[in-house]
């Protein structure tokens, strides 16, 4: 058992210190020990599991069906780019050399 915990222990380099009212503290510390997790443990798999869902949220697009069409249909159009799409590329073009 010493060994896990050395392991775990030299795994955690980095540090994270935020300031909290006592009663959130309190209720994280309770969340903790009814979940059978050290404190440290149920934090970081806390903060861990809401971080991947943000991150989620911003990588994925949900759509309507209306939407979801509407795209589509923009996608398979056989339309040129007008005169003030063009210009915007060439300004882009010119900006990103």
């Amino acid at each position: 058992m010493a060994t896990a915990n050395t392991k775990k222990e030299s795994s955690r380099k980095a540090r994270l210190e935020i300031r909290l009212n006592p009663q959130a503290k309190e209720k994280i510390e309770q969340a903790a020990v009814v979940s059978h997790q050290s404190l440290t443990d149920f934090v970081v798999t806390s903060l861990l599991r809401v971080s991947e869902e943000a991150l989620e949220r911003q990588r994925v697009i949900h759509l309507s069906n209306r939407d979801r069409d509407l795209f589509l249909s923009a996608l398979e159009a056989d339309a040129r780019p007008n005169r003030a799409l063009r210009k915007a590329a060439e300004r882009f073009k010119r900006s990103h050399r």
